[in-house]
């Protein structure tokens, strides 16, 4: 999904209004790229202690990276969420 949204926001980079302004709907897949970039928690709209949710069978180096706090497994089976928020204690899309 996220390859697509990128292939549309290249196709919609060069899309401007007679006055040269972008376009609202540009403006809209930008923003939705940077929270791709830098997810906000929903919860309190801050991109801080959000860290990924990461999916399939854990390595060694992913269980030393949950240890540590710098990722949550997921489990094996892919989840609908793919962030998680320390401060609030929820995971997110």
């Amino acid at each position: 999904m996220k390859c697509m949204l990128v292939i549309l926001f290249i196709s919609l980079l060069s899309c401007t209004t007679e006055s040269n302004k972008v376009d609202p709907q540009v403006e809209a897949l930008n923003d939705l790229i940077n929270d791709l970039k830098d997810p906000k928690c929903p919860n309190g709209n801050h991109t801080d202690s959000i860290i990924p949710i990461e999916y399939g069978f854990p390595s060694e180096e992913m269980f030393a990276a949950s240890d540590s706090g710098k990722i949550v497994l997921g489990g094996c089976e892919l989840g609908e969420n793919n962030h998680y928020c320390l401060k609030h204690d929820l995971s997110f899309p």
